[in-house]
């Protein structure tokens, strides 16, 4: 008897917590549409289309996988390579990345022209 009520007693807590997380989940969720439609409610021009958002996250994954592929044809060490990957994940637009890159490929520009 004792070990059907402890059961029980897990299952009802168990129960409890599931709805618990259910309705924090859906409190977070309809905040994010609410703010998103009151900013296109107030100021429609600076919210971008589903389409135009996806054009943009499409342009700046190809522009990651350009620099990354311009990062592997470099002549640099492999740990230099290995951190200048990881800034890339960080962040596409790194002024280091963009850096290293001009420097490497001005440099090969010039020993072709002699």
């Amino acid at each position: 008897m004792k070990k059907l009520t402890i059961f029980c007693g897990f299952l009802l807590c168990g129960i409890l917590s599931m709805q618990t997380v259910q309705a924090q989940d859906s409190l977070q969720s309809d905040a994010r549409v609410k703010q998103r439609m009151l900013l296109n409610q107030f100021e429609s021009d600076y919210v971008l289309t589903a389409s135009e958002r996806v054009a943009l996250k499409q342009s700046r994954i190809a522009y990651q996988l350009r620099m990354k592929e311009i990062l592997d044809t470099i002549n640099i060490s492999d740990s230099r390579r290995k951190r200048l990957l990881q800034e890339l994940k960080r962040n596409p637009f790194s002024e280091r990345v963009q850096t290293v890159i001009a420097n490497h490929t001005v440099s090969e520009d010039d020993n072709i022209k002699q």
